[in-house]
């Protein structure tokens, strides 16, 4: 008679253990999908210090330029003419390729005296926050 009692407890057991596979399935792929997002930002970062970098590097050589603020320009700054001069150049250069490699990038450079501060903005919305911005500050 007691094997008549416990029909059924095998197929409960069955829909448990495929309830606890099911919600581990589920954890592993969020935590696939933020390792993801945190990937991309971290792409994004680094792209962003090359750009700044890069401009440091131009700064350093035409560094007569960059001490008298021919390079300085804000984030909502308009492009420099093509071919108005190297120091136009340049920037528009690199400006192009912020916006080539980063969502929505910008960028910035101030200068004081021997000092610059180069800065990138761009769009991280698929990271921690929807706008991100790397400076530097370097020597001439």
């Amino acid at each position: 008679m007691q094997a008549s009692r416990q029909r059924g407890v095998g197929l409960i057991e069955v829909l448990i253990a495929i309830v606890v596979v099911a919600l581990g399935v589920l954890a592993i792929i969020r935590m696939q999908t933020n390792m993801v997002k945190a990937n991309q930002s971290a792409l994004l970062r680094s792209q962003a210090t090359l750009l700044v970098y890069d401009m440091a590097d131009r700064l350093r050589v035409d560094r007569q330029s960059a001490i008298t603020g021919l390079y300085d320009r804000a984030f909502d700054d308009e492009l420099p003419a093509v071919g108005m001069s190297v120091v136009g150049t340049e920037t528009r250069d690199w400006l192009e390729r912020i916006a080539d490699v980063l969502p929505a990038g910008e960028g910035a450079v101030a200068s004081n005296g021997v000092q610059a501060t180069v800065s990138v903005r761009w769009d991280d919305s698929r990271g921690d926050q929807a706008l991100e911005i790397f400076s530097m500050t370097t020597e001439l």
